[in-house]
């Protein structure tokens, strides 16, 4: 629930101010720069008397359709320290990304028909696990339409918490009653546990994410100097003093990754690896799925981390696309559902738990005016260049692991 606006030393709010300057016309009603700079410097409310709170006061939002008045972070100007077009880190993101596809594409050209014998030795075993190219339609076209529907009211009323309930619903509900109508056995999600190796895929489950992701916030930590631990402490110690943010943010995210990756691991990639016998077409295309299902969330949502949330939307599809080659490569090698359901509650909670909060983005307490001074999230996170880049790394990885034997 938002709280007052916040007030300066004079006791004017720094909303009501930026509202009477666009009415004097000094303010370019085009961007939201000027208002970005009036709200940083207002003092958020404070816990203790005589004290000012390091948080941002988000002003209420506006209905309907609030995500068309939500205040965001504008586009950074500088990196490191010094003045350089945001259109460059884009560029940047555009030559490795395509450096990694000519990667991908010349591994791919190395593979046997089936790729690899390891996917071979997959499909073989879930051979009778198809449910077709019609079943395939079926699935992706339902879930399009499903997410237009959650998307217009997440777009209209802004409700996360109520839309976006419905939203996660889509994946898993979906992907049983297409495995339900095409009459293919229920045992094709593999709810066993791995065949072999189990402690290697849990632990790669959980420590891929944590390397995955704290390779991007250490570069970030490395140039930007923006360390936040006392958020890191308010958010570990949520509710003030219980430090049950961490209980609550496992359970939140175990039951959220189990509904998600029934609907990705469970049915999506094992049948995208079906219809095209190829990992890495598997891969990339339940990777593009994946990202853009976020999108009503991110848009109507308010789930963009307060920047840009056309950016963030057109950012998330690349981490999803790099991730989902290591949630397939796990699928494929485990014979189970349960390690890629670890590795995907893994990531939300060192994301929310540990490395958000050191930049100044708290799950409960909202964002630090830093976070917000330093347009950290265009960085950083699940919609920052730093976030997708090293996932792309680790997919070359594991591409590399589906034709070699270096990991046993």
């Amino acid at each position: 629930m938002a709280t007052t606006a916040p007030k300066n030393a004079q006791g004017f709010s720094a909303v009501t101010m930026t509202d009477t300057l666009t009415r004097q016309g000094t303010v370019d009603t085009t961007t939201n720069k000027s208002q970005f700079q009036a709200e940083i410097k207002g003092k958020g409310p404070s816990e203790k008397l005589g004290t000012e709170s390091i948080y941002w006061d988000e002003p209420e939002p506006k209905y309907p359709f609030p995500f068309l008045y939500r205040p965001t972070v504008p586009f950074p100007t500088k990196m490191c320290g010094k003045k350089l077009p945001f259109i460059m880190m884009l560029t940047v993101l555009l030559i490795i990304s395509l450096a990694a596809a000519v990667v991908a594409a010349a591994a791919a050209a190395s593979f046997s028909p089936a790729e690899s014998s390891r996917v071979y030795k997959f499909l073989k075993k879930g051979a009778n696990q198809y449910v077709g190219d019609d079943g395939i339609t079926f699935y992706v076209m339902m879930l399009l339409t499903w997410s237009m529907i959650t998307g217009y009211f997440l777009l209209r009323t802004g409700n996360l918490d109520l839309f976006g309930f419905f939203h996660l619903l889509a994946p898993p509900g979906l992907g049983m009653a297409t495995i339900g109508l095409f009459d293919v056995d229920f045992e094709s999600i593999f709810w066993g546990q791995p065949i072999t190796n189990p402690d290697m895929y849990y632990t790669l489950a959980v420590f891929v994410p944590l390397l995955t992701l704290g390779l991007g916030y250490f570069l970030y930590f490395t140039y930007s100097k923006n360390i936040q631990p006392q958020v890191l402490y308010d958010t570990l110690s949520w509710p003030k003093g219980y430090w049950a943010a961490t209980f609550v943010t496992f359970a939140k995210f175990a039951f959220s990754g189990l509904l998600e990756e029934i609907g990705w691991s469970g049915v999506l990639f094992p049948q995208l690896l079906h219809a095209t016998e190829s990992y890495i077409m598997a891969a990339v295309l339940g990777g593009i799925i994946w990202g853009l299902w976020h999108a009503p969330l991110i848009i109507g949502g308010g789930y963009n981390n307060n920047i840009h949330p056309l950016w963030a939307a057109w950012m998330l599809p690349w981490m999803t696309t790099g991730w989902a080659f290591f949630h397939l490569w796990l699928r494929v090698r485990s014979f189970s559902i349960w390690p890629v359901v670890l590795a995907h509650v893994s990531h939300n909670c060192f994301l929310e738990l540990f490395f958000d909060p050191l930049v100044g983005r708290s799950e409960y307490r909202g964002f630090s005016k830093m976070a917000r001074k330093k347009r950290a999230h265009y960085f950083v996170g699940e919609f920052g260049l730093l976030g997708a880049l090293p996932y792309m790394v680790c997919a070359i990885v594991f591409i590399s692991d589906m034709n070699s034997t270096w990991i046993s």
